[in-house]
């Protein structure tokens, strides 16, 4: 490839090079793509691209002069049209005896700039409201913390905000969101910078306040958005509570942030619209707060856990564990009313008075727990096995008709005689049950058929105990 060739290329294409005297930065060629972006491309480098980026540009020629290649963007004006943002590439080839000079490469990046800041403004503006969110607003607190003191940060939060999402619905809060926004943004116009954290947490930075005017400041801010909000089925009122902090060196943004949140919390305290200022002793009161808080988790904990002992007392036997007298019936008179057949067992200890009498009260509760275990196995369901009072037991058997409700009752009545427990005053030494069976059609009630089992039971003991006995409701 020869001159020429190299001359055509750098005549038609689009690489906009220059070559700049490392003395003066003064250009001594520019290709026509460069001629063309700098409007000409004559005299000193500097002086082409916008003021406020000159002594920038200079800077950044002088280093390249020194280290043999740097970069850096910068704008450069446009006749007749905005600037155009290029990124300058310089390498010094003032050694190199056919150059003798830095090479300026410059790429027209404003289409890719534009795209970045649109994609960097959307990644850091809060969709809902428009302002800036966490991301977009933590640069600037930070920036703040860098600059003269005096800049007041203040932390919002509107109270009570779920009731207006729980009565008037998601729609309307958003609503309220956005008006209240619109209502931060106007109010700190010209004095300050507002952002919506998140939910109903907004923050504003205000330039150069005293406490006095910050306490005043925030004050206005508050009466401006609890302007009432008219929504469709009804008006709101908003209030906010607003807690302030200074923006001091050596303080980091989250930190910031954690002081005018807590300044804020201690302002919910004092009540609606309430204004705090943050200071050291509120650590104090935090802290004492969240053991108090503690305190009232632990406390609210053993109460929920005394409920569910009154609960489990009120619908449990605490001597056989089983479901007692109250459960019975309320199921039973689930099962009664759903108008399907099923089977009702009443179970009787034979002869527990004189087991009392023998073996004292404290084995009597022994075996009511160990009868009512063995009933509850043999059911193979909690739900179904009752302590009805006394030495009976009830067993409700769903979908049951009166041939499987008394083979189930046989197998109850063998495996409390399996039992083995010594009852020297029944016949056969050991501690029986008589059991009554009764099947219930749609259409009998529930007193029907409890009584109808209390009468099998009865025929089931008259029949000399340790027995079966069925019957049919209503028969």
């Amino acid at each position: 490839m020869n001159d020429r060739f190299h001359r055509a290329v750098l005549e038609h294409a689009d690489a906009a090079v220059l070559v700049v005297d490392p003395s003066d930065l003064g250009v001594r060629w520019a290709s026509p793509a460069a001629r063309r972006l700098f409007g000409g491309a004559s005299g000193v480098l500097p002086d082409l691209v916008a003021d406020s980026d000159a002594a920038a540009v200079g800077t950044f020629l002088q280093a390249a002069g020194r280290t043999g290649a740097s970069r850096c963007t910068c704008a450069v004006p446009v006749e007749g049209s905005v600037h155009r943002r290029v990124d300058l590439v310089a390498r010094d080839l003032s050694a190199d005896p056919d150059v003798g000079g830095l090479v300026v490469v410059a790429l027209d990046v404003t289409g890719w700039a534009e795209t970045a800041d649109e994609l960097g403004s959307r990644l850091n503006t809060d969709v809902l409201t428009g302002l800036a969110n966490r991301p977009g607003f933590l640069p600037r607190l930070e920036q703040a913390v860098r600059g003269a003191p005096g800049t007041v940060l203040l932390f919002l939060d509107l109270d009570q905000f779920k009731e207006v999402n729980d009565h008037h619905g998601h729609a309307a809060g958003d609503h309220v969101l956005r008006l209240v926004a619109f209502r931060l943004a106007a109010v700190v116009a010209g004095r300050g910078t507002a952002a919506r954290l998140g939910g109903d947490e907004f923050v504003v930075l205000l330039d150069r306040l005293d406490e006095q005017q910050a306490i005043a400041a925030a004050r206005e801010i508050l009466a401006v958005i609890a302007t009432p909000v008219a929504l469709a089925d009804g008006v709101v009122r908003v209030s906010v509570s607003a807690g302030i902090t200074f923006v001091r060196p050596g303080h980091g943004a989250e930190d910031l942030l954690h002081q005018a949140d807590l300044a804020m919390y201690r302002a919910k305290t004092i009540g609606p619209v309430g204004v705090a200022v943050y200071d050291e002793d509120l650590e104090d009161w935090a802290l004492a707060r969240k053991h108090q808080v503690d305190r009232l988790a632990e406390r609210l904990e053993e109460l929920h856990a005394e409920n569910r002992a009154l609960a489990e007392a009120a619908t449990i036997d605490q001597r056989t564990g089983l479901p007692n007298p109250a459960t019975f019936d309320a199921d039973h008179a689930r099962l009664n009313r759903a108008g399907e057949p099923y089977s009702l067992l009443l179970v009787d200890i034979d002869r527990f008075h004189s087991y009392n009498t023998l073996y004292r009260y404290l084995a009597g509760h022994e075996t009511l727990r160990k009868v009512g275990q063995a009933i509850h196995r043999t059911a193979r369901s909690a739900d179904r096995a009752y302590r009805y009072g006394g030495e009976e037991f009830t067993v409700l058997l769903p979908d049951t008709r009166l041939d499987g409700a008394l083979a189930l009752s046989e197998r109850i009545r063998q495996a409390v005689e399996r039992l083995g427990v010594e009852h020297r005053g029944n016949a056969g030494g050991v501690v029986t049950v008589s059991i009554g069976v009764v099947e219930v059609p749609p259409g009998a009630s529930v007193a029907d058929a409890v009584e109808e089992a209390s009468v099998a039971v009865l025929e089931a003991k008259d029949a000399g105990r340790n027995r079966v006995v069925g019957r049919r409701a209503g028969s």
